[in-house]
């Protein structure tokens, strides 16, 4: 390595923010906010880059942060963003450590306070170093979990001008030191929805006198349950789940409505309209059957991630020699999950960085105790700036 070359440069940077990783993170998680409400949150990554001089701006809202690209030494040089999510989820934290949410009912359980952790470090790193071979930016954005945030942030310019974009994603199946870095797709096509069934009230004694929504509900969920797999091509996978019902507020009363809220998830857009159509159908069918009235409202279809070929092919170069060949992964089936990186319009590519430590029991995304080894962190700065130094000019 070249004396003051720009991989010296980052380097140096890099080894003077290390022991501030896990503090930008312990920060982050001990103050999760939801999407829509990610306001303390971007004030703070808003501090440190203000501290750094490094120029950017608050999205809509001040929720979110886009960068300024930092334009290259070289002409016409490709321009790179790094994307992390700042948004956390309803969940109320179990473990028992020094940083554990202060939020109550609020946590970081998906690893985005992990995320925009290295992203801010990448951040200031790279700033710091000067001129490198690329331009590049980055996105702090909000509202991932809802789905909407890199629509959000994509409205409001954040890859104007931009050629490829990258991300990470923490994974628990991996120990820290591995990666996944896969070509072709990635995530699911997600298709939320919510159903209203009402009926009408009464005396738990005399149902008769009735429409019992939570009976009409029990049946259209087993509906659901049943016809969707029964009634879609084997080959094609497609999951459906309801995961929350609410209704009722005693038990010798029979309510007047049942609300079902759930997800559908398929790696294909058209078998995902398919099961829409059906769930459709079974809703019209089960209210003629029990006279109730029942009314499916669906979200937007989120599209699954691909990553692109020809940025996925730099990412594996670059991690293979950072990380050596044993410790990346390239054939990680899609997941059922959804990320809505898929959103922006550029070539890209999703990373899996490993967080599982070799002394300790991790459990999964989205559960109270979801914890990860912060060695991760150091990790993923230099891998995200590897690949900007390594990028083909």
């Amino acid at each position: 390595m070249a004396l003051n070359s720009p991989a010296q440069r980052v380097a140096t940077q890099i080894n003077r923010l290390a022991l501030q990783l896990p503090v930008f993170r312990r920060r982050l998680h001990q103050h999760p906010e939801l999407s829509g409400e990610e306001y303390a949150t971007t004030a703070y990554l808003h501090q440190q880059l203000a501290a750094a001089k490094f120029p950017h701006r608050l999205g809509v809202g001040k929720r979110g942060i886009i960068t300024n690209i930092v334009p290259s030494s070289r002409a016409k040089a490709p321009v790179i963003a790094l994307r992390a999510d700042i948004d956390a989820l309803p969940i109320a934290e179990k473990n028992r450590v020094s940083y554990c949410s202060t939020n109550h009912g609020v946590m970081h359980a998906c690893g985005h306070d992990a995320h925009s952790a290295i992203l801010l470090g990448t951040t200031l790193a790279l700033h710091r170093a000067g001129k490198l071979p690329v331009s590049w930016r980055s996105i702090f954005q909000p509202a991932e979990e809802t789905g909407c945030g890199a629509s959000e942030m994509v409205a409001q310019g954040a890859v104007k001008s931009v050629d490829a974009i990258l991300a990470f994603h923490v994974d628990p199946s991996l120990p820290v030191g591995c990666v996944s870095i896969t070509p072709g797709p990635q995530s699911a096509f997600c298709q939320d929805f919510v159903i209203e069934v009402r009926g009408k009230g009464g005396h738990g004694a005399r149902p008769h006198n009735t429409i019992d929504p939570i009976a009409v509900a029990a049946h259209l969920i087993t509906l659901i349950y049943q016809a969707v797999p029964r009634q879609t091509d084997s080959r094609d996978p497609v999951v459906v789940t309801i995961g929350m019902i609410q209704g009722g507020q005693a038990p010798n009363i029979i309510p007047d409505t049942v609300m079902l809220k759930g997800t559908i998830r398929s790696f294909d857009q058209s078998v995902s309209e398919h099961a829409r159509r059906t769930i459709d159908r079974l809703c019209a069918g089960t209210a003629r059957a029990f006279r109730a009235a029942i009314s499916p409202v669906f979200d937007r279809l989120l599209r699954g991630v691909v990553n692109d070929p020809f940025v996925t092919g730099i990412c594996l170069k670059a991690a293979r020699g950072f990380l050596g060949q044993r410790c990346v992964e390239t054939d990680r089936r899609p997941s059922m999950g959804a990320e809505d990186f898929a959103n922006y319009p550029v070539p890209g590519c999703m990373m899996l960085l490993g967080v599982k430590s070799p002394q300790k029991k991790i459990t999964p995304l989205h559960t109270s105790t979801f914890n990860l080894d912060e060695k991760a962190l150091l990790l993923g700065v230099r891998l995200f700036s590897q690949i900007i130094l390594e990028w083909p000019v």
